[in-house]
């Protein structure tokens, strides 16, 4: 099951005081349907093969999102940006990078309650994102090696 069985993205971006808009609902689906992060570039294409659309609008909608904290851009190896659903369905969790293909496997979310406690540092500090990433070489690459 994807998230857009979970999520009204409709009433979603009405509590978020945003006007409805194709492309706007088209990114969250987007988003909501895949099972892994995405490049804004994947998330573009799709679009794209649905209906006209500028770049610029569609960057500045998962930018947008972002600064809502409606989606996460993950940080990972290389320049560019990854990018998943941040609803209630989707906790932060880990991703997995293959160094060879740049393959980005997200992994289940694990309870990470004591480090996050020693990451925050000093008493009267407070974190407000974690990001794991675990870098190596995936299934695929490994059996071809």
């Amino acid at each position: 099951m994807d998230m857009s069985d979970r999520c009204d993205f409709r009433q979603w971006l009405a509590s978020q005081g945003l006007k409805l808009t194709a492309v706007r609902l088209a990114v969250l689906e987007i988003l909501g349907a895949a099972s892994c992060a995405l490049r804004a570039k994947e998330i573009l294409e799709v679009i794209r093969s649905r209906r006209r659309v500028n770049k610029v609008t569609v960057y500045r909608i998962l930018e947008d999102f972002c600064n809502r904290g409606m989606v996460r851009r993950l940080s990972l190896e290389g320049r560019v940006s990854h990018y998943e659903l941040a609803c209630e369905h989707r906790p932060p969790h880990p991703h997995f990078q293959c160094h060879t293909c740049r393959e980005v496997q997200c992994l289940e979310p694990v309870p990470l309650t004591r480090v996050w406690t020693e990451l925050q540092g000093p008493v009267g500090n407070r974190a407000d994102h974690i990001d794991i990433r675990v870098e190596g070489l995936c299934h695929k690459c490994r059996e071809e090696a």
